[in-house]
């Protein structure tokens, strides 16, 4: 997942400055490009030679090169970067970062940056807990930077408290999974509206309002987190970018913003109003500067265009909308007169008179109405009501989906509902028209073949979602790649998808010629690119089997280990490389392996006697998760390093931790201490199950 990504890594004066190294090292690991960036305190902590020969960059320090002249341009960093990561962030820095005290290259750096900021604090427990530190942090996060909270634990000082930097792989995780996309609004255009308008009233002043543009910002990174295509149309707001999937354009008056949203909205799926629009503008707008003269003044308003309204008129068949209503009083009435007349699917109220709500703060709480019922929820971060927003976008898509699709009870071999992206950003200066032809007869491939005979409804067609990204390309036409794949399951009866498969594959390597179609013959394998693909989709499709009925996908996986023998031949090591558990040929053989036949059991229990039945029956569903623990510690036991155990521990840890809050204290107390013991690094998480116990 960050694979070709640009990292800036800022290190600053403190002692936790030696987890830079290990850091770098993650970070180069997992495909990143790294440029440390360090201010002149760190280089009494670690020296530059350790971070430049980790990283294969010179490391930067100074503003100029005092033996050439060289300049060391913030500004090209900061247009460069995919990221940038502040580790160790000490209290000095985090100050200076507060109050745009731009006195050295990394804090100039960090203000000149287009991409996301990651911040981890490290500090002495009563320097982090001081009022100025938390001030700063939470200056910080009001920018829209994101705060890596500092850990608990022994201190340089031996002292015992909160101040330790996290751990470089608990920091790689969060820029992993920001930067991870999912495949639940997978092919879906969303454009969202976000922060106020200014309405001029001459050059220097205007009408305007306090509006922040946190919450749009917010949803919009959670639709794009989400797979959906986004256009966030922003008003003048001083947040940046909210994630690199993310088409922002920016206006200023009202007007603009109708403009834009009129010529964006026929191509989206959705559009999500949040913008603080304001009502009125000056009839006349004052050339120049309008002089005091001690005087009352009249100023004559006008109307400006209702963007809610004229979209709504807009709207066509399969088109949702959704709008914000900040109200002072009768809220829910004004809402739906609002609903009505904007002809929107769903409103999100809030009020001022809830403190923590509203304008100029990180935080919201909201009510969620649409046309059959309302969901009341409380005070929570502006990040976290974005899930719940995006979460109810996406169910009314799908709802609408069905409405539109032909009224045929079921698809038969439409089992997949795949999205393939082919990334080519890395490649400089080739024939693109290769990639674009690569890019048609690979959808064509996935989404065209029919892979079984099997008849699925259509809440049950697997989602999928495969990122090629291109290292490198000859003219003969061999690609190097990498694949990102992923795969959700639909549980039965709700518009909720649980996840099915994750996997990132490092070494793929094929020849692709233009014009060539992509054939596939499983017992006669000529092409490393066809294998690779039908290998992943009956894994998937066998693993969906398994957890529809017990065991009951292994004809698809005994297809996928057929490809997998059959492939050896086609001199690609990363079949069967030795005895490492890192290779398409383990993960296969591991799941049909009789050792990890509790994993198999695993699947049927959690998904169709576990999810499935939840939502008819909560009770019976949660009884069935719960059981659930053994079968994931014998297969741990079984297999230790397994990949089938890291996708029910790491890549379902939000569900899981879900799922198992709503259980008994004691059921709680066993899951974080098997799971714990499975995989130490999701702690932090595991605590979430017990938080409320105590």
């Amino acid at each position: 997942m960050l694979k070709g990504k640009k990292i800036v890594l800022g290190v600053t004066g403190s002692i936790a400055a030696y987890k830079a190294a290990m850091l770098v090292r993650l970070l180069v690991k997992e495909g990143a490009e790294v440029q440390v960036v360090m201010t002149p305190a760190a280089k009494e902590f670690i020296t530059p030679l350790t971070l430049s020969t980790l990283s294969g960059k010179p490391v930067l320090s100074e503003f100029f090169n005092d033996a050439s002249g060289a300049w060391h341009s913030h500004v090209e960093l900061g247009l460069w970067a995919d990221a940038m990561i502040v580790a160790p962030a000490t209290a000095s820095t985090l100050g200076k970062m507060a109050s745009g005290i731009a006195d050295n290259l990394l804090v100039t750096t960090y203000m000149s940056m287009k991409a996301p900021v990651f911040i981890a604090p490290a500090m002495d427990l009563d320097m982090y807990a001081h009022p100025a530190t938390q001030h700063n942090i939470e200056v910080l996060k009001e920018y829209g930077n994101h705060i890596i909270e500092a850990a608990s634990g022994e201190l340089a000082s031996h002292l015992n408290g909160k101040g330790r930097m996290e751990e470089p792989e608990n920091i790689v995780k969060a820029l992993k999974d920001f930067f991870f996309t999912g495949s639940e609004l997978s092919g879906k255009r969303v454009l969202i509206t976000a922060g106020p308008t200014y309405e001029k009233l001459d050059p220097v002043r205007f009408i305007g309002n306090y509006s922040s543009g946190k919450m749009g910002f917010a949803i919009a990174e959670e639709c794009a987190r989400r797979g959906a295509k986004v256009t966030l149309i922003a008003g003048p707001v001083s947040l940046p970018l909210p994630h690199p999937a993310v088409e922002r354009i920016d206006v200023e008056s009202a007007r603009e913003m109708c403009d834009a949203a009129i010529a964006q909205f026929p191509s989206c799926d959705a559009a999500v109003l949040c913008a603080a629009v304001a009502d009125y503008r000056p009839k006349v707008q004052a050339g120049r500067k309008i002089k005091h003269t001690g005087e009352g003044m009249t100023l004559e308003l006008e109307a400006n265009p209702d963007i809610a309204y004229t979209l709504g008129r807009m709207k066509g068949e399969g088109q949702v909308m959704a709008g914000f209503a900040l109200e002072t009083n009768d809220g829910e009435e004004n809402a739906r007169k609002k609903l009505e007349k904007k002809n929107l699917d769903f409103i999100v109220l809030n009020s001022l008179e809830d403190k923590g709500a509203g304008f100029a703060c990180d935080t919201n709480k909201v009510t969620v109405i649409d046309r059959k019922d309302k969901t009341v929820y409380p005070l929570k971060s502006k990040k976290s009501v974005a899930k719940d927003i995006v979460a109810h976008l996406s169910k009314l898509l799908v709802a609408l989906l069905l409405l539109v699709l032909p009224s045929t009870a079921s698809a038969e071999g439409e089992e997949l509902n795949a999205t393939v992206n082919l990334n080519a950003s890395k490649v400089q200066g080739s024939n693109t028209e290769v990639f674009t032809m690569l890019q048609d007869a690979l959808n064509e491939f996935i989404n065209s073949r029919k892979w079984t005979t099997n008849t699925y409804e259509e809440n049950e067609r697997i989602v999928c979602s495969f990122n090629f990204v291109v290292n490198s390309y000859s003219n003969d036409g061999s690609f190097d790649c990498s694949l990102m794949v992923q795969a959700t399951r639909p549980v039965y009866g709700s518009s909720y998808n649980s996840m099915l498969f994750k996997y990132e594959d490092t070494s793929i390597k094929f020849k692709y010629q233009p014009y060539d179609r992509l054939e596939f013959v499983e017992d006669n394998l000529d092409n490393n690119l066809t294998a690779v693909i039908a290998f992943y989709v009956y894994t998937i499709i066998g693993m969906d089997l398994d957890s529809m009925g017990e065991l009951g996908g292994s004809e698809f996986l005994n297809k996928a280990l057929n490809i997998a023998n059959n492939a050896q031949n086609l001199g690609d090591a990363g079949w069967r490389a030795g005895s490492s558990n890192n290779n398409r040929y383990s993960i296969i053989d591991d799941y049909m392996n009789g050792a990890m036949e509790p994993m198999r059991k695993l699947m049927y229990k959690y998904h169709r006697l576990g999810l499935d039945t939840m939502f008819k029956n909560a009770d019976g569903g949660r009884k069935a998760i719960t059981e659930c623990l053994p079968l994931i510690k014998k297969a741990y036991e079984d297999r230790p390093m397994a990949y089938f155990t890291k996708l029910f521990t790491e890549y379902k840890i939000d569900e899981i931790v879900n799922l198992y809050s709503k259980c008994t204290p004691e059921e709680k107390k066993e899951v974080v201490k098997v799971l714990s013991e499975i995989n130490p690094s999701l702690s932090t998480e595991l605590d979430k199950i017990t938080k409320n116990d105590n």
